[in-house]
C-alpha cells in the first residue's frame, strides 16, 4: 500500500519528486528568500519597526514556498492536506511524535550552543544571538506576538515544507537516504547565519528529517520545530537571561 494515499501505518511518505522538480521548487523558494530580505530592508528603510520588516519577511517567505508546494504536490495528483499527512489516521501520534522530539531536543540544542559559543570565544570570535532573538529582547508586546507568529509558527511550516518535505525527500528517494539526512539538515543549520547555532540546528535538522521519515508525515517534524522556536519566547516570560 502506498503510503501517499493514506495508510494506517507510519513509514516514509513518497512523493514522487524528482531532481529537477526538487531543483525547481528550490530556485522558487529562493526567490522567495530574496523577496523576504527586500521585503524586510525596504520596510526598516522606510521607518517601520525591524520586528515588522522581519514578520512581513517571513510571512513573505511563507506565501512563495505554500504556493510551490502546493503546485508540485498538485503536479503529482496529490492534495496538500495529504501531503502534509493530515489524511493519516494516525496523525494525532504524529503530532504528540513531534511534539515530544522537540522537547527533547531543547536540552540539547542549548547544552551544544552554550559550548560551540564558548569554544568560539577561547579562540577570540565574538558570537552573536540569532537576529530573531535579538529582535524578541528589543521588541514591545506587539512586536514579539508578530515574531512568535512569523518564528513560531510561520517559519516551522515554511521550513519543514522545504527541508524535509523537498530537499530530503527528493534525496533520499533518489536512493542516497544518509546524503539526505545530512545534506538536508546541514543546510537547514547553514541558512540560519549565525556560526555559534550551525552544530545545534544542524542535530535538530537530522532529527527532523528522522521524525518525518519514521512517521511519513510533515505534521510531526513541524509540531517539533514550533516547540523549538517556542522555546525563546517562554524563557522570556519566565524571566530567564539569554546567553550573550
Amino acid at each position: 500500500m502506498n503510503p501517499s494515499q493514506g495508510t494506517s501505518t507510519d513509514g516514509p511518505f513518497r512523493s514522487g519528486w524528482d531532481g529537477p522538480e526538487a531543483l525547481g521548487f528550490l530556485a522558487w523558494a529562493g526567490a522567495g528568500f530574496l523577496q523576504q530580505g527586500l521585503v524586510a530592508g525596504w520596510l526598516k528603510a522606510t521607518g517601520f519597526p525591524s520586528w515588522f520588516g522581519m514578520v512581513c519577511g517571513q510571512l513573505v517567505f511563507l506565501v512563495f514556498v505554500l504556493f510551490g508546494f502546493v503546485r508540485l504536490s498538485r503536479a503529482h495528483g496529490l492534495g496538500f492536506a495529504e501531503v502534509l499527512g493530515c489524511r493519516n489516521p494516525l496523525w494525532p501520534r504524529h503530532l504528540g511524535v513531534g511534539l515530544l522530539a522537540g522537547l527533547a531536543f531543547l536540552p540539547a540544542a542549548y547544552g551544544l550552543q552554550a559550548l560551540v559559543s564558548g569554544l568560539f570565544r577561547m579562540l577570540g570570535f565574538d558570537v552573536p544571538i540569532q537576529n530573531a532573538v535579538e529582535l524578541l529582547l528589543s521588541a514591545g508586546r506587539a512586536g514579539r506576538a508578530g515574531i512568535y507568529v512569523a518564528a513560531g509558527i510561520g517559519a516551522p511550516v515554511a521550513e519543514e515544507i522545504l527541508f524535509r518535505g523537498v530537499v530530503f525527500a527528493a534525496i533520499r528517494d533518489a536512493g542516497w537516504p544518509r546524503l539526505a539526512l545530512m545534506g538536508s539538515a546541514l543546510l537547514f543549520g547553514a541558512v540560519h547565519f549565525n556560526l555559534g547555532a550551525l552544530v545545534p540546528l544542524t542535530g535538530f535538522g537530522m532529527l527532523l528529517a528522522l521524525v518525518y521519515d519514521r512517521t511519513g508525515s510533515l505534521l510531526a517534524p513541524i509540531a517539533a520545530h514550533m516547540v523549538f522556536n517556542a522555546a525563546p519566547f517562554v524563557m522570556l516570560l519566565l524571566g530567564v537571561e539569554f546567553a550573550k
